[in-house]
């Protein structure tokens, strides 16, 4: 059993989003790809929601693994994206040190597939004494068998397996201050609750206050664009 020696904050983290190249986005189906963009998505709006530092990385991008998911670039222009010859990201210097430059010891880790460009850094860092959090419906594999293998890896090695919702839930921590960040995200990204959401804006007393404490007084559907 894994325990954390401390919650999840806004200070205390950075986001590590490792290969979601639109190559591998492909070929990794072990989540239904409309599901896993719109998990990915939740989770890189989560750190741009809290401010937190994120870190992007490519493996092989003039290969099959191509470039960076083009929602990712236009969500954090300013984010250089690290193109590294090493498998692990750990191993390569520029990323790694681009992680101690946070100052920070808590790493949520999410990558394209699992086995590999999720699972490799987190034990290294496990290694490194950071604390890791790794974000398994932000991440996919070739199969389902794959990421519950991988899941028991980490989870043996003291990764904190998680989700993207419930890393939200811990960083936003009181619905009063950051209830705001709970209902956009989960409104954009988790059909039901858009579904919910709408139904409640449409018939609560209190639907006014709720709309104007969103970033749109209309929540826009969960779409499908392509890559």
């Amino acid at each position: 059993m894994t325990l954390p020696s401390s919650e999840l904050t806004a200070e205390n983290c950075v986001f590590l989003m490792i290969d979601h190249q639109s190559g591998l986005f492909q070929f990794l189906t072990s989540v239904d790809p409309l599901q896993l963009k719109n998990n990915i998505l939740g989770h890189a709006k989560t750190a741009k929601a809290f401010n937190i530092p994120v870190i992007m990385g490519t493996s092989w991008p003039t290969g099959p693994n191509g470039p960076t998911m083009p929602e990712l670039t236009a969500l954090f222009p300013d984010v250089e994206i690290i193109d590294r010859p090493y498998v692990n990201f750990w191993r390569d210097e520029k990323s790694r040190k681009a992680v101690e430059a946070t100052g920070r010891k808590n790493l949520v880790i999410s990558g394209l597939a699992t086995e590999v460009c999720a699972a490799f850094p987190a034990i290294s860092a496990l290694r490194d004494g950071y604390e890791v959090y790794v974000v398994i419906d932000a991440c996919a594999d070739f199969n389902e068998l794959i990421t519950q293998v991988t899941i028991q890896r980490l989870a043996s090695a003291g990764a904190i397996v998680t989700t993207w919702v419930a890393v939200l839930a811990e960083l936003a921590g009181n619905t009063e201050q950051n209830g705001k960040h709970i209902g956009q995200l989960l409104s954009d990204h988790v059909g039901q609750y858009y579904a919910a959401m709408n139904s409640f804006l449409g018939s609560a007393k209190n639907a006014e206050n709720v709309k104007k404490a969103l970033e749109f007084n209309k929540i826009p559907p969960i779409s499908a664009p392509g890559l």
